[in-house]
């Protein structure tokens, strides 16, 4: 923990330095399945409903089977864990993805969001906050927004936002 302390204060990447979880994935993905857990538990809980829809993107984007989707969720945990600030992985996710891969990403995100039929606060502040790192255009933004919650409401209509 002092060598990522001291990493971090000589302007070195958190990323970068000795103690970082070691997995066999790519940082990028990592980011991925970090801010997907990330939005899930942005209001407090992670309900079964939220992780089976992560575990579902996960194992569908990059081609897992589900022992190597149980993994990366386990690094992904462990990365967001032993970080000392957050931003680092919506950074590789902006960097490690085109815009549109990037668009995709955040659509997925919005998926989870409205996994359990709901848009809470903290979640919708997150999602904005995720939305502006990744420099996702505004339109487009709310577009993939009004889009999950179309696709997450029974009558294809707004979820409730609690």
């Amino acid at each position: 923990m002092l060598e990522r302390i001291r990493a971090l204060l000589a302007g070195t990447p958190p990323e970068a330095t000795p103690d970082t979880v070691s997995t066999p994935f790519a940082r990028r993905d990592v980011a991925v399945a970090v801010l997907l857990l990330e939005v899930a538990q942005s209001d407090r809980r992670i309900g079964e409903r939220e992780m089976a829809a992560i575990e579902k993107i996960l194992r569908e984007r990059f081609r897992l089977d589900g022992d190597a989707t149980k993994a990366l969720v386990d690094a992904a945990r462990m990365e967001f864990d032993a970080a000392l600030e957050d931003w680092i992985f919506a950074r590789q996710v902006r960097d490690g993805f085109d815009p549109s891969a990037r668009i995709d990403i955040v659509r997925t995100m919005w998926e989870i969001v409205y996994a359990d039929g709901r848009l809470e606060r903290l979640e919708e502040s997150r999602m904005r906050q995720l939305g502006e790192a990744l420099r996702i255009p505004p339109a487009e933004f709310e577009a993939l927004r009004a889009r999950a919650a179309a696709d997450a409401s029974p009558e294809r209509g707004e979820v409730n936002r609690a």
